[in-house]
Order: structure tokens, then sequence, then C-alpha cells
């Protein structure tokens, strides 16, 4: 079974500025519009929302919350509702880590 950790090592390995991530859901699909990569760090990730002017702060710690429900979230057992209870920053997360699952 993969932990959190090696999942947060793979996305500081494969992640880098300047990558495009279109932006998806479990209950829509891709939603047409994406997010760009501004940095990875040790604790968090930057991004450049496509529909936001200022740089997003994604704390390694939010990512960890959605990777605890990534698997029911992606058979609709946890709601996208939920997500949004747990961070404000759960599309980008999503996206994220459907990203990562899909990556070459």
């Amino acid at each position: 079974m993969q932990t959190f950790d090696n999942v947060w090592v793979s996305l500081e390995k494969n992640l880098s500025a300047g990558i495009e991530i279109k932006k998806w859901t479990a209950f829509k699909g891709y939603l047409g519009d994406s997010i760009t990569i501004a940095g990875i760090r040790e604790n968090y990730i930057e991004i450049e929302p496509s529909d936001a002017g200022n740089i997003q702060i994604i704390p390694k710690g939010d990512f960890e919350k959605i990777w605890k429900v990534w698997v029911d979230y992606k058979i609709q057992k946890v709601r996208r509702y939920e997500l949004r209870d747990i961070t404000r920053f759960s599309t980008y997360i999503i996206s994220i880590l459907h990203w990562l699952e899909n990556y070459p």
C-alpha cells in the first residue's frame, strides 16, 4: 500500500514549474480550464490558477488530508462538498493527484 510520504516524494520528483494540469473531478471529469505549477517546496506546492490572479500556496498537510479519502472520492463514496469542507484548495489538490496517477 502506498503511503502519503511516497505520494509526496512522487510529486516532488515529477512536478516542476511550468507544468500545466487540467482541472478534474471524479464526478464531472475534466472541467475545461487548468492550473500551472509555479513551484514545489518541501512543505507546499505553489500554483497559478487560470481563474485567480494570485499564486496559491497549498500546504503539504492539505494534500495529505485529501489523500486519506482519495480512494473513496474516486469511487464517489466521498462527495465533492466533503472535500471542500477539508480544504479550500480541494479542486487543485484532486486535479494534481489525478495528474500524478496518470503521469507517464
